[in-house]
């Protein structure tokens, strides 16, 4: 249990890091947020009343449901204060419906028609129970719609440096949350992005507030030197330094 607090704190510390320079620097989660705006309209064909976002962020995916669904009730959360606050300040949401803190652990609102998030699911400790407990939290019927990270994600920094979040397939994730849900679209892509050398990698990866390798990775002079030689060298095209991103998508309805 303490382990797994140290971990959440660490990732709101980085998190907390990126309130200013998230928006800028989120290419891909930019993208993502729009193909889970259009699924979510696509499918959640009933208007919802009660919404919840988990991993509210700087409120990409908030606006967006927002401007789906104005005369709602809507419920964002983030394990940052600092995040809640600027997305609540952003999208007009009452303070009493900014739930900060682990979504893991803490209460959910009751009979909610739509749960949503973007690119947070994949820092769930015990992501089989949390699926239990959303399904719990929504109304027979109701909505959970999500985005993830698969096994590519971040695939070339894990090569070098042997290190970085262990992703669940998509087969996987789909058979754990098919207990509570019928799997209406599951989904994948592959983004990858183009940079012009491996620190311009790790600063966006800063900026973004993710920190792809283990917090405890040391960067000496001397390792950074090795880490830039060897990216370049392995992964060096024609476009620049490759980074891939692997998002999963699924749209899930809470079985009757």
């Amino acid at each position: 249990m303490e382990k797994e607090r140290t971990r959440k704190a660490e990732i709101a510390y980085r998190f907390r890091r990126s309130v200013e320079s998230y928006d800028e620097n989120a290419i891909v989660q930019k993208l993502i947020v729009e193909q889970l705006a259009d699924l979510v309209g696509l499918y959640v064909t009933s208007y919802p009343q009660r919404i919840l976002e988990i991993g509210c962020g700087t409120g990409l995916l908030t606006e967006k449901i927002a401007a789906l669904f104005p005369e709602k009730s809507l419920f964002i959360n983030d394990l940052v204060k600092d995040m809640c606050g600027k997305t609540a300040g952003k999208c007009k949401i009452p303070t009493a419906h900014c739930l900060v803190g682990d979504i893991e652990v803490m209460d959910l609102p009751t009979y909610l028609d739509l749960i949503v998030s973007s690119s947070t699911f994949q820092w769930l400790v015990h992501p089989k129970m949390t699926y239990k407990k959303l399904a719990d939290g929504l109304i027979d019927g109701g909505w959970l719609v999500f985005s993830s990270f698969g096994e590519h994600n971040f695939e070339e920094l894990k090569q070098l440096t042997g290190k970085g979040l262990v992703y669940q397939p998509l087969q996987e994730i789909s058979k754990h949350l098919s207990a509570y849900f019928e799997i209406v679209y599951a989904g994948e892509t592959l983004h990858r992005l183009h940079f012009r050398n491996p620190m311009e990698i790790l600063q966006h990866i800063k900026k973004t507030g993710v920190n792809a390798t283990a917090s405890s990775q040391i960067w000496t002079r001397e390792h950074l030197k090795r880490f830039s030689f060897e990216y370049t060298a392995r992964f060096g095209c024609e476009e620049g330094l490759p980074l891939t991103y692997h998002p999963l998508y699924l749209v899930c309805r809470k079985k009757l």
